[in-house]
């Protein structure tokens, strides 16, 4: 029934409802990472790691885990969405100038990127305020705050603002949005811009997605891999499993890059 509500929600008031559902989605979060321990957790793996992602794309990057206090410990161990690593590594061999990142919450992405592809243009677009001033400090703390920019809320057919022809990636997670925002209809730019997005099913299929891109991209479905202790432990004195859990549902991820970008 919540699905559902939810679903005829971000179809009929799709910036309103993604505004409201990205605010109350990361207090539950902080409150849930509080009550369950995370939140120590995560400040123990941040103190290990020195306030650092420990491996990964984005190791190194530094992180101000109280920007955004979520369940953050996966991110500082380097194994946050660690399915995407692969496709993370091809989008940056694409070398993409401009890169948006739709849901960016405390900027994992959006500095990443920013950090690994260094003539590249970062625009961070989040419905919750916080999460944008949380992208901007770790921005700051990564030397990178010339190149990214907080954006806000990306209604349809904005892409372009922001998105330009043979260049371009757009990393999105927005709460079921996607099945309204990628829209190539409404957004022609979409169909010269690699992206990766995350599905969450109960909006519907990544079928759905794929559907509009069946001429232009390359589709590639990513699913949820377990998380088990490595041979050796990457951090000593963590309980590494417990740390790793991201506690997910069923959602999965799509890349999808342009074919032809002549």
């Amino acid at each position: 029934m919540r699905a559902s509500i939810k679903r005829v929600a971000v179809s009929i008031f799709p910036t309103l409802a993604l505004r409201l559902f990205s605010i109350r989605s990361r207090r539950l979060i902080e409150a849930q990472v509080r009550s369950l321990g995370l939140a120590t957790l995560a400040r123990e793996v941040s103190a290990r790691t020195e306030g650092k992602v420990a491996s990964g794309p984005f190791a190194g990057m530094k992180l101000d885990y109280e920007a955004l206090p979520v369940h953050a410990a996966p991110k500082f161990l380097g194994t946050y969405e660690m399915e995407l690593h692969g496709c993370i590594e091809r989008a940056i061999e694409l070398a993409p100038r401009y890169i948006l990142n739709v849901g960016c919450a405390e900027g994992f992405y959006a500095v990443g990127f920013a950090m690994r592809l260094p003539d590249s243009q970062i625009f961070a677009a989040d419905a919750d305020p916080k999460a944008l001033r949380a992208t901007l400090r770790n921005a700051k703390l990564n030397n990178v705050q010339s190149r990214v920019y907080g954006v806000g809320i990306v209604k349809p057919r904005q892409f372009d603002t922001y998105l330009k022809p043979d260049a371009s990636l757009l990393v999105m997670d927005c709460e079921g949005a996607e099945f309204t925002l990628l829209n190539p209809d409404n957004d022609p730019i979409l169909l010269r811009t690699h992206i990766l997005v995350e599905v969450h099913p109960e909006f519907g299929s990544e079928l759905d997605i794929i559907a509009r891109f069946t001429q232009t991209h390359r589709p590639k479905t990513i699913n949820q891999i377990s998380r088990s202790e490595p041979a050796t432990r990457p951090i000593p004195g963590i309980d590494f499993v417990r740390a790793a859990d991201e506690r997910r549902g069923r959602d999965r991820w799509v890349f999808l890059e342009c074919i032809d970008q002549d």
